[in-house]
Formats: structure tokens, sequence, C-alpha cells
């Protein structure tokens, strides 16, 4: 009996932003292409000063951004499902962590620091 192997991939575009002046906000990498059911991790670095919060965005094809998550000074770790959000205000910077990739999580990521 023939088996036909499907192997899916999920593809991850992350939207960085440069504010003017000292203030920016990187992520990396710029897009990522995963396997399904393989875990990935985007990072976020920024030089916001004051800080207040940071948003993790979700944007899927056709839909306006959907929140994943806010973190403010005090937070370190931050789980929901299968996203996990990491920040260390000292070091300004920021982790989203996806457990076993989905063709769901086809999307745009987004980093927004205020």
């Amino acid at each position: 009996m023939e088996k036909h192997l499907r192997t899916s991939l999920v593809v991850l575009w992350l939207r960085f932003c440069c504010v003017s002046g000292k203030n920016q906000v990187e992520q990396n990498p710029p897009y990522l292409i995963v396997l399904e059911g393989v875990n990935c991790t985007v990072q976020c670095n920024y030089t916001v000063n004051p800080f207040s919060n940071l948003r993790w965005y979700k944007q899927s094809t056709g839909r306006g951004p959907a929140s994943l998550t806010v973190m403010t000074y005090g937070d370190s770790k931050k789980s929901d499902g299968r996203y996990t959000e990491t920040l260390d205000a000292t070091t300004k910077h920021s982790s989203l962590h996806i457990t076993a990739a989905q063709l769901s999580d086809s999307a745009i990521y987004i980093c927004v620091v205020s």
C-alpha cells in the first residue's frame, strides 16, 4: 500500500517598526518558516524609554491585528494555550514562543512597545 506524506509549512511573518529618535523596536528573524508541529520563537528587542507595556499581536490574512498579550514592567512570563511570552524589562527583550506550530499560526506577528 502506497503512503502519501503530507508536510505542512507554517509561515510566520514579523513586522518591525523603527520609531523616531532613539526609540526603536526590532523583531528577529524577519520571517520564519517552520514545519507543522515544530516549536518556534520570535524575538523582540526595543530601546523605548520610559517603558509602559509591551504587546504581541497576531494578524491573520484578511484580518486586523488581534492582541495575544499585554506585558508590563513587573511581568516576566505569560502563557495562553500554545503561546508563551517572556519579558525582561532590564535588558529590553521579549520573546514569543509557539509550541507545536499549526497552519492556523500562519500570520504576521507584531511586537508593539509603548
